[in-house]
């Protein structure tokens, strides 16, 4: 009987646990990774979902996007990326906000040429109605140990 007990507390606790919502952090992570994703598959979709409504994006070369220039540029067929790692990743939570960062090592094709680049990112996240959307990013080209220096034109 009390083996019995034991093991239906158990799955009790597994219960209440398996209901618990990612922490902020995981959920930030996760969509790290579904950015990551959609920007490897020009996903629109998938991207309006992560950036906020008054989203803004400073691209390595300084040029500020906002984020309709943003979706149209990274959901066209001007590159075609074929590696996208994102590494050294780091959040911070402050209520809700989120500031990340990391670094993103990327080759991509554009017009038949192929680059490789890394860039270190920052970005601001706010939790809006229980859900994290990016309101600003910027991206510093790295070039360590690539084969090509930093070029989109």
């Amino acid at each position: 009987m009390r083996i019995a007990r034991l093991v239906a507390s158990m799955f009790v606790v597994a219960s209440v646990y398996a209901q618990q919502p990612p922490s902020d952090e995981k959920q930030i992570l996760k969509l790290e990774d579904d950015w990551a994703r959609a920007l490897k598959r020009k996903d629109k979709q998938l991207l309006d979902g992560i950036v906020a409504a008054n989203f803004t994006f400073i691209e390595p070369d300084v040029t500020v996007k906002n984020r309709a220039e943003y979706l149209a540029d990274r959901s066209s067929d001007v590159a075609d990326i074929e590696l996208f790692e994102l590494g050294d990743l780091n959040v911070s939570i402050f209520e809700d906000c989120a500031l990340t960062s990391g670094v993103s090592k990327i080759m991509e094709r554009r017009q038949g040429k192929r680059y490789r680049f890394s860039l270190r990112w920052k970005e601001l996240w706010r939790k809006d109605n229980g859900k994290w959307r990016v309101v600003s990013s910027q991206a510093t080209p790295v070039n360590a140990d690539w084969d090509a220096g930093f070029v989109i034109k």
